[in-house]
C-alpha cells in the first residue's frame, strides 16, 4: 500500500447509503496517523454491508507547520465525510469541520478493517441524525 496509483476503473462508485471516510495512516492498512503528520490518508467508501479502499492520497511533506500546510491536507480529504485520526488540533479541526467533514478521533492506532467493522452496525441501524442525512437516509422527525 505505498504507491499511489490510480485505483481500477469502477471503485470509486459511490455505495448506496454510504460514507466516505479518510483515514490517517502512516503504515499499511491502519489508522496509526495524526492529521497534521501522516504520510498519506486512506480514502474509503463504506455502507452498512460494504467497505470498499477507493483511493491512497499521499499527505504533503511536513517542512513546516502553518495554516496552508493544514489547508493542503483539508483539500486532500474535502470529498469525504469523515476523518479519521488519533490526534488533530483546534484549528487545524475546525478548518476541517468547516470544509463539510466531521473529524473522529480514536484513541489509539488501529488495523483500519476493526475500525470499519466497527462502523457498519452503527451505519446499519440507527444513526445519528447527521450521519443519516449523510448516508442519504429519513431523519425521523421525533429526533429534530
Amino acid at each position: 500500500m505505498t504507491d499511489a496509483s490510480p485505483l481500477p476503473d469502477g471503485l470509486a462508485l459511490r455505495l448506496p447509503h454510504s460514507i466516505q471516510i479518510a483515514c490517517a495512516s502512516n503504515h499499511g492498512e491502519r489508522l496509526d496517523g495524526h492529521f497534521g503528520s501522516c504520510a498519506r490518508f486512506l480514502i474509503y467508501q463504506v455502507s452498512a454491508t460494504e467497505a470498499r479502499l477507493i483511493a491512497v492520497r499521499p499527505a504533503p511533506a511536513v517542512t513546516r507547520l502553518s495554516v496552508d500546510h493544514s489547508a493542503e491536507r483539508v483539500a486532500l480529504i474535502s470529498d469525504c465525510d469523515l476523518l479519521c485520526v488519533l490526534s488533530i488540533g483546534g484549528p487545524a479541526a475546525a478548518r476541517v469541520v468547516n470544509s463539510g467533514v466531521h473529524p473522529f478521533k480514536r484513541p489509539q492506532a488501529e488495523d483500519i478493517s476493526a475500525l470499519l467493522r466497527e462502523l457498519q452496525p452503527v451505519l446499519a441501524g440507527h444513526p445519528p441524525p447527521w450521519l443519516a442525512r449523510i448516508m442519504g437516509r429519513p431523519v425521523p422527525e421525533d429526533i429534530l
